[in-house]
């Protein structure tokens, strides 16, 4: 069987702007109508839930290098599973390999991918919230190289299977530098805020969808972050990590500039001033 090419890679290293992005692709394909707890892609790579669905394996009791081996096979064959032209699968997990040295996502069923990268000053402060953790923690996580974000280094226990993020430069490197096997297109969070209809127009084009300028700012109008934390309050968001804190924090540039002490911008530059300066996030 002829394994197809629609599977389109939602990427990116965690608090970067993917959700916002997905919100807008719903919002696009309802005619501007968005339920933030109803987004119409098609789930996260690691899914416990599809996974154990599609293998009727109950993943908690393999061992993580088990999932891995299986995980590229599922979306292959939910590629060909589905009757729809793409499948938008959002993915935190850095580009690499599994133990038999074959990529941990399937190249013969990639369409492409859009990376969302954002600085990672700022990052530090939104992923603080999201892990419901100190800004130090934040910053230990994004500088740990071999950082696979559960609790557990052997069964897969949590909501979630493990997501190999690696250090926030390591991740970039994996998506955004390093030449893959298909096309990726990356958009910084920052032009996103500056200018959305640009980098959506742009993102759109690449991805081949057909939207008129009206279809588009509609969309864009209704997953503005006002719009979307407003809707996080009144509905609340499945997706959110903290029963404590919001998902949809502050949603803007800069706020490092007042929440990071010197030591920590110190401390987040020496470990990535490298790609950061090849994303202009150096002043």
């Amino acid at each position: 069987m002829e394994i197809q090419k629609k599977i389109v890679w939602l990427a990116s290293y965690p608090k970067s702007g993917n959700t916002w992005f997905r919100a807008f692709l719903t919002a696009l394909l309802n005619d501007g109508y968005l339920d933030i707890n109803q987004i119409k892609t098609d789930g996260i790579f690691s899914s416990r839930q599809i996974f154990d669905e599609f293998t009727d394996i109950d993943s908690t009791y393999l061992y993580n290098h088990e999932v891995k081996k299986l995980q590229a096979n599922i979306c292959s064959y939910r590629a060909n599973f589905y009757e729809k032209e793409c499948l938008f699968i959002k993915i935190h997990d850095a580009y690499g390999y599994q133990e038999l040295n074959l990529p941990i996502i399937p190249t013969e069923s990639t369409l492409c991918a859009i990376y969302f990268i954002r600085n990672p000053l700022d990052i530090a402060c939104s992923l603080a919230s999201h892990i419901n953790g100190t800004v130090d923690e934040a910053i230990a996580l994004m500088n740990n190289h071999k950082k696979i974000n559960t609790s557990s280094d052997n069964i897969n226990t949590q909501d979630q299977l493990k997501q190999r993020l690696l250090s926030w430069s390591e991740h970039v490197e994996s998506w955004a530098i390093t030449k893959l096997p298909f096309p990726v297109l990356i958009l910084r969070y920052e032009d996103m805020l500056t200018n959305s209809i640009a980098c959506f127009i742009k993102a759109l084009n690449f991805l081949g969808i057909k939207a008129t300028h009206n279809q588009i700012e509609t969309a864009t109008r209704a997953t503005r972050f006002e719009e979307l934390k407003k809707k996080e309050i009144q509905k609340g968001f499945k997706e959110r990590t903290s029963l404590k804190n919001l998902f949809f924090r502050k949603g803007n540039a800069g706020n490092w500039h007042t929440e990071l002490t010197t030591l920590q911008i110190e401390l987040i530059k020496k470990n990535h001033s490298n790609v950061m300066q090849l994303f202009n996030y150096l002043d």
